[in-house]
């Protein structure tokens, strides 16, 4: 995947400028690399406290279901968390779990958002995992 972006900037006349957009994070990449259909093993879990780690999440998530991996995502410069995480499933039935019993409840002082994350991925809302086995390691879902 790539792009690229054309710009005139101030003062160059006519001439404007071709420049790569920045790399897309790997979720993104990865989710809009899979083929549609079958269903998503993944999460988008926005609205998160900040000082959310990836070990209490997992313990929280573990509770509807095998939690495969969590991935918080961080400010790729400032290397500060951005307030929402991706969480693969081994299997889709604890993804709708997951919604069913964790949407909007109260972790560390915020009401969490639960949404399949090809759902965030079409809707722009802030990237997606989607698909089984999540981050290109392969495995199957059922």
């Amino acid at each position: 995947l790539g792009c690229l972006v054309y710009s005139r900037r101030q003062g160059e006349g006519r001439q404007g400028v071709v420049q790569r957009c920045p790399a897309l994070p790997r979720a993104v990449r990865d989710a809009m690399a899979r083929q549609p259909g079958g269903p998503s093993c993944s999460i988008f879990v926005g609205n998160l406290p900040y000082d959310a780690n990836e070990d209490e999440l997992k313990d929280l998530f573990s509770q509807v279901g095998h939690v495969s991996s969590v991935r918080v995502v961080s400010d790729s410069v400032t290397k500060q968390p951005r307030g929402y995480c991706f969480i693969d499933f081994s299997d889709s039935a604890s993804v709708q779990a997951a919604i069913d019993k964790l949407n909007n409840v109260d972790y560390n002082g915020r009401k969490i958002r639960i949404d399949w994350a090809e759902r965030e991925l079409r809707s722009g809302g802030g990237g997606g995992g989607g698909g089984c086995g999540g981050g290109g390691r392969g495995g199957g879902c059922g």
